[in-house]
């Protein structure tokens, strides 16, 4: 793995829904522990484990960070967030993704979630629409 900083890496840019930031702990980085920021609040962020080499932890739901740890050294952020829809759109289906809870969720539980979104945003956009 390319440990060399990358040009997103920067600790003034804001937490923002979308961006994907290496957990740099001492026992993660061994596990390249990725999280997707999936939700931002005034002082947390909610974020979706989006790669760890761990079984069963890629899909789970961090517990919520404190912005100010993504200050530190203790986060490196990886990707930024693209101002677009689409980035929204992932963010969102990451967050069903995150909600199949336990360690024996199987595609199925994946695709129902992600076809959960699906027919809310057709919803929406209909709505929006009409």
């Amino acid at each position: 793995m390319n440990t060399s900083p990358s040009p997103a890496s920067s600790a003034v840019h804001p937490v923002k829904v979308g961006q994907l930031w290496q957990d740099m702990a001492p026992d993660m980085v061994d596990r390249e522990r990725m999280l997707r920021v999936v939700a931002v609040t005034e002082t947390h962020a909610e974020c979706v484990v989006e790669r760890d080499n761990r079984p069963g932890m890629t899909g789970r739901t961090a517990r919520p960070l404190a912005l100010k740890r993504f200050t530190t050294s203790a986060f490196r952020l990886i990707e930024d967030a693209v101002d677009d829809a689409d980035q929204v759109l992932y963010a969102r289906f990451l967050a069903a993704m995150a909600d199949v809870k336990g360690g024996t969720a199987s595609p199925e539980g994946y695709a129902t979630a992600a076809l959960r979104v699906h027919h809310e945003l057709t919803a929406e956009s209909a709505r929006a629409l009409g």
